[in-house]
């Protein structure tokens, strides 16, 4: 009957975050079968990391940043062994990307460290199917396509959990946030490596909240610093739980009274030169204290 009144539903809708949107992504970027996407240079960084102590995952905070570049300089004139480090993040990684790459790429690398920054990418909006639903599997995809009943039920699953959200989902729900983390530390400590979880400092102010954010990332502006918060402490609790070293450059930049301000760009995000400084200094720190 569905078939014969034309009825069609995309049930697995297409991919869309808030940023980078699919023309950046085609543009800017290079299409990945299980990372979505990943720099141009992706495969060359790889290639030269096959020769990394110290490997840096994360989003646009670490790829964006010179803070890498800056610990691996000062831990050259501490710790000689750890000089050599390359960073593999991607802008607009979520964990759920992160575990797939350390699955795929980085443990077969067996570096001695892996410093890992995310928190920011998990909790925005997500405007279409949460990250980890963005790879279904061959039954579902080809059900997704050929089957009006398996089209029929997703249109009133969704249609039932929209109405019942107060808000949107999370690109990464707190919960699988916990779990993807976990499955990144465990991984890494499998390999052999000692992994590092950084959290992710931020430069916002409860009524002060960048407005261009409510446009693709967060319709509630006013949850965004206690939001923000609950995954950092998710972070604290993931290295408490799996033995991973912290790397508390959230409270830390807390901590720093009014300077705290300078470390960040407009957006309350992302480093400034002086950011990077600061963050240069406490994971090179971090790096050393979890070797020794």
């Amino acid at each position: 009957m569905l078939r014969a009144s034309h009825f069609r539903f995309r049930a697995i809708p297409e991919v869309q975050f808030g940023w980078p949107q699919p023309q950046v992504i085609q543009n800017e970027f290079q299409r990945d079968p299980d990372l979505i996407w990943v720099t141009r240079d992706y495969r060359e960084r790889l290639a030269r990391a096959r020769h990394a102590a110290v490997i840096f995952m994360g989003d646009s905070c670490v790829e964006f940043s010179n803070y890498p570049e800056m610990a691996l300089a000062r831990l050259a004139a501490t710790d000689p062994p750890l000089a050599a480090g390359e960073k593999l993040a991607v802008p607009g990684w979520s964990t759920e990307q992160g575990r797939a790459q350390l699955q795929r790429d980085v443990a077969r690398l067996h570096p001695k460290v892996i410093a890992v920054e995310f928190g920011w990418n998990d909790h925005w909006d997500a405007l279409g199917p949460p990250d980890d639903e963005v790879h279904p599997g061959p039954v579902t995809a080809w059900a997704a396509d050929h089957l009006r009943v398996y089209q029929a039920w997703r249109k009133a699953r969704l249609g039932i959990e929209s109405r019942a959200a107060a808000d949107p989902a999370r690109r990464v729900s707190l919960v699988r946030y916990h779990d993807n983390l976990t499955a990144i530390v465990r991984g890494g400590q499998r390999a052999g490596a000692r992994v590092v979880l950084v959290t992710a400092p931020s430069g916002h102010q409860p009524g002060r909240e960048p407005a261009y954010l409510q446009a693709r990332h967060l319709r509630n502006l006013g949850a965004l610093v206690p939001l923000h918060q609950s995954y950092v402490a998710m972070t604290r609790q993931v290295a408490g739980e799996t033995g991973a070293a912290l790397c508390d450059a959230a409270a830390q930049a807390d901590n720093a009274g009014p300077t705290r301000g300078s470390y960040f760009r407009t957006d309350g995000i992302h480093f400034t030169e002086a950011g990077d400084e600061f963050m240069a200094g406490v994971v090179s720190g971090c790096i050393s204290l979890a070797v020794h």
